[in-house]
């Protein structure tokens, strides 16, 4: 729930910020900008829990604070994502 809760107002901001972006840019690796922010959020959250080396060694406030940041960096890659899908779709439909 928290997730959604979060998710949605920034995959808003970003569908409006993706069709801005798809309207003013020229070339297409500009607008695939926030498609690849995503993605890098969504790698460096997989890194830093992916073998455990940093989260499982240390324990305590640290280990959580470790933890809400891998939460933190799933929220914003898939609200960048997502955001940046629908910013597509609507750009595409409305250039029809």
């Amino acid at each position: 729930m928290y997730f959604i809760v979060m998710g949605l107002p920034f995959a808003a901001a970003f569908a409006v910020l993706q069709f801005f972006l798809c309207k003013k840019a020229q070339k297409n690796i500009i607008k695939l900008l926030p498609l690849f922010f995503g993605a890098g959020a969504f790698i460096l959250a997989a890194f830093i829990r992916g073998e455990n080396l940093i989260a499982s060694a240390v324990y305590g406030i640290f280990g959580q604070a470790i933890f809400a940041i891998v939460v933190l960096l799933w929220i914003f890659g898939g609200a960048v994502s997502i955001g940046a899908v629908i910013g597509w779709i609507i750009y595409l439909l409305k250039n029809r």
